[in-house]
């Protein structure tokens, strides 16, 4: 319940009011950007009075003064505020940024993994031999010539088997994969002994 202050007090606060109300305006305004914000501010200054009235001083020239005073600590309370926003509202826009170069990273890996499940699945897909093959060549690193040894297989016979393996991976990803997704598209944990 807030105090009602007594009747000569009342009227000496109207009168403090009405003799400094438009000086203290101009005072804000040519102190904040944008100058709309003074009215605000100017709104806090005479809550100050109004609420403190008990304190305001008797004097015209004392009342002026501690009106001023108001007026500047409401005003470096009104500069700290803003300096907190600017800090806040640029922590904001960096964690914006980051985040969302993240969201890019993170769709871009999303995409590349949904692609690798699908290589991944196709080369699943083939017959054991194929698929060993294929696995040697694009997961292992070694050449057909190699992987044909590895698998106690004639290099012509691995080299058609090879091309079958490609193209049917081909039919089955509705595009012909590159190497590059071949090779990333890479081998579960178990999937070796699967694959022999």
């Amino acid at each position: 319940m807030r105090r009602r202050l007594p009747q000569e007090l009342h009227d000496w606060i109207e009168i403090v009011v009405e003799d400094n109300a438009d000086d203290l305006l101009r005072y804000l305004q040519r102190r904040v950007d944008p100058t709309h914000e003074a009215a605000d501010l100017l709104g806090s200054v005479l809550l100050a009075l109004w609420e403190h009235g008990a304190r305001v001083p008797t004097d015209d020239e004392d009342a002026r003064m501690w009106c001023f005073g108001v007026a500047r600590n409401v005003l470096r309370e009104h500069y700290r505020h803003a300096a907190k926003r600017l800090t806040l509202a640029d922590a904001l826009r960096e964690h914006l940024r980051v985040s969302a170069a993240q969201d890019n990273a993170a769709d871009s890996a999303a995409e590349g993994r949904i692609r690798d499940e699908a290589v991944r699945n196709a080369v699943l897909a083939l017959d054991k031999r194929s698929r060993e093959l294929v696995m040697l060549v694009h997961w292992d690193g070694f050449r057909i010539a190699e992987a044909a040894r590895l698998l106690s297989m004639n290099e012509s016979t691995a080299r058609t088997r090879y091309g079958r393996a490609l193209r049917r991976l081909e039919r089955v990803l509705g595009e012909r994969p590159s190497s590059a997704e071949v090779d990333g598209a890479r081998r579960e944990p178990g999937l070796r002994a699967g694959a022999r």
